[in-house]
């Protein structure tokens, strides 16, 4: 389990946008690499172009709209950084629990990781309004004008830890057989895997709005 187990090499900023860190993050395949990206001054950049066409009074105004969009993906890429740390939290407690033979020592430990497993579901309940159509209670796709008949759909994505998003079972037995203990870490295996695609597809969403907004594509 080398990847559920993996820490990041850097402490992370508060003060850093999540798109930054994630759209610099090395992939196990070069095809899913991406570039590092200022969301800020790519935003800015983009609305101050003079070539962007007055909006018509009947049209959505794209460049709020993008605004919008980009906000929501930045405030999902928190939560789900906010999800990793509490499953690598998860797989460090879980691993701990192989080294101990005691019984009621094992037990104790899988009350803590069902208490970081239904913290993930505490953090999508308490998201940040914006980003909750995208990751949280109210999910849906996010469409964004980008002038005229133009438009881009962001996907959402499910993260709790239902068998429709991350699948993260309780610990039934307690730990009380490696079993349990090896099947737990085989999810958080797979759901730090999901977390960490999701994250990556909305950072190639932000690149995309961006060039789009700074009229790469025109």
């Amino acid at each position: 389990m080398a990847f559920a187990l993996q820490k990041s090499a850097e402490k992370k900023s508060s003060k850093r946008s999540p798109l930054a860190g994630w759209l610099g993050k090395r992939s196990k395949s070069d095809d899913d690499a991406l570039p590092e990206i200022d969301i800020d001054a790519g935003v800015n950049r983009a609305l101050k172009k003079t070539e962007i066409p007055e909006k018509k009074s009947e049209d959505k105004d794209p460049q709020n709209d993008v605004r919008d969009a980009l906000g929501a993906i930045e405030a999902a890429l928190y939560a789900i950084d906010r999800i990793r740390d509490t499953l690598e939290q998860a797989c460090e407690v879980v691993v701990s629990a192989k080294d101990i033979d005691d019984p009621g020592g094992r037990a104790l430990l899988a009350e803590r990781y069902d208490e970081l497993r239904l913290g993930v579901d505490g953090i999508l309940n308490s998201v940040d309004p914006r980003a909750a159509m995208l990751i949280g209670s109210g999910q849906r796709h996010f469409d964004v004008a980008l002038g005229g008949k133009a438009r881009y759909s962001i996907s959402p994505a499910k993260l709790d830890t239902s068998n429709e998003g991350l699948n993260l079972t309780p610990p039934g037995e307690a730990f009380a057989n490696d079993d349990e203990i090896e099947r737990i870490l085989g999810e958080l295996d797979t759901a730090l895997l999901r977390a960490d695609r999701s994250a990556a597809g909305y950072c190639r969403d932000a690149q995309y709005l961006i060039a789009r907004m700074n009229g790469a594509f025109e």
